[in-house]
């Protein structure tokens, strides 16, 4: 399974608000951080605490990818997040490293809307 083949795999699981699916795309020592490189996320224990609210509070909700660069064991992914319970449209450009066949690390930047 290439990288890309693994980020794509989470990414279906996000958009069918799956956390079993999704989790096990990634490690058990996962690191999701900000573009400053706060930690967001640090085990897979935490990132099912995040995930699964969300999933449940948002089953509508997708992850359109509106660009995808694949580079070694890196996926750079520009997402546009619609369909969530508050009817706001997320902008984030996640920097996904891929170990093996799961993802171990993230870097998540959070972009403003088009045009704002």
């Amino acid at each position: 399974m290439t990288p890309e083949d693994v980020v794509q795999k989470q990414l279906e699981a996000y958009n069918a608000c799956d956390l079993d699916a999704f989790a096990a795309t990634y490690t058990d020592d996962i690191e999701i951080v900000d573009a400053d490189g706060k930690p967001i996320c640090k085990g897979l224990k935490q990132l099912r605490e995040i995930y699964g609210p969300v999933f449940r509070n948002n089953p509508h909700q997708a992850a359109i990818i509106t660009n995808r660069i694949a580079a070694g064991p890196y996926v750079i992914d520009e997402e546009e997040v619609i369909g969530r319970a508050d009817n706001v449209r997320r902008y984030a450009v996640p920097i996904y490293r891929v170990r093996g066949d799961k993802i171990c690390h993230v870097t998540m930047i959070r972009r403003a809307a088009p045009g704002a």
